[in-house]
């Protein structure tokens, strides 16, 4: 496993196991409202917090764009991109469908990237070049060629509602066209399960 990777999965791990303990006592964690629909718990920042700690002190030179925190030395050659807990919404309900996501940035490009689901003990991880794997074992996407035959995931827009009308034209026109939509409501899981070929496209 490549070095950055590694540090990239024992800080998601530990993230993990942040939110893990937290999910069990949901109803006494404080909960911020960002805007319409957008929420932010005391554990999104003790898990960012967390993350972040391990970052810095393995790659102190490092830029970072972070959910909660924003952005520090975003230009630099090296940038970590951290959303500590994708699926908030769904944490905060006790639906057991989130994850801690980290990519790294080399010169704008995607170099490394672990998702982390600590409802299932499933690690997602790749490195550019080198195929993708979960919990160490390669993952390839479905063979899938077929809309009419495909399992496809999707995201509604929760934050900005204003193109409801058009998104849901484009939600029937994919439903009506294949053979089931999905919509768990973790993005960066979603996008885990096309790799993995559980859904075949998003």
């Amino acid at each position: 496993m490549h070095p950055m990777l590694n540090t990239a999965v024992k800080a998601a791990r530990k993230a993990g196991a942040i939110i893990s303990r937290a999910s069990f006592d949901v109803d006494k964690l404080t909960v911020r409202r960002k805007q319409q629909n957008d929420f932010v718990s005391e554990v999104d920042h003790a898990a960012e917090d967390a993350i972040l700690a391990i970052l810095r002190d393995a790659y102190p030179d490092h830029g970072v764009l972070a959910e909660e925190s924003g952005a520090r030395d975003a230009k630099a050659e090296y940038v970590w991109v951290v959303d500590p807990l994708d699926g908030t919404t769904n944490f905060l309900h006790g639906f057991p469908q989130y994850c801690v996501s980290i990519g790294l940035l080399h010169r704008g490009a995607l170099s490394q990237a672990v998702v982390f689901d600590p409802n299932r003990n499933e690690l997602f991880t790749a490195t550019r070049g080198a195929g993708a794997f979960m919990n160490d074992r390669r993952i390839r996407v479905s063979g899938t060629d077929k809309l009419d035959d495909a399992l496809i995931g999707t995201g509604f827009p929760f934050k900005e509602v204003g193109h409801i009308d058009e998104y849901l034209r484009m939600f029937r026109n994919i439903t009506l066209g294949c053979s089931g939509v999905r919509r768990p409501g973790a993005a960066a899981l979603d996008l885990s399960w096309v790799a993995a070929g559980r859904i075949d496209g998003f």
